[in-house]
C-alpha cells in the first residue's frame, strides 16, 4: 500500500511507494518528480498542484491517508 501526503504550503502530493532510501530525484517536466533508489526502483512520486485548484478538491487531497496501487 502506498501512502500519500500533502504540503499545503508548497502544493505538493506526495506518494510513497516504498521506504528505501532516496538515491536521485528526477525531474519528469516542471511540476512531476520520480524519487527512485539506487538500483532505479521508484521510491514515490511528487506532483506539484496549480495554485487555481478548487479548495474541495485540495481538502479530498488532504483526507487521503494511503491508496491500493493496481497493478
Amino acid at each position: 500500500m502506498a501512502s500519500v501526503s500533502f504540503d499545503q504550503e508548497a502544493r505538493a502530493l506526495y506518494v510513497k511507494l516504498d521506504n528505501n532510501k532516496i538515491a536521485k530525484t528526477i525531474p519528469l517536466g516542471e511540476d512531476r518528480f520520480i524519487d527512485v533508489d539506487e538500483s532505479g526502483k521508484a521510491v514515490g512520486f511528487e506532483i506539484l498542484l496549480p495554485k487555481s485548484m478548487s479548495s474541495e478538491i485540495t481538502e479530498m487531497i488532504k483526507r487521503s491517508k494511503s491508496i491500493d496501487l493496481l497493478h
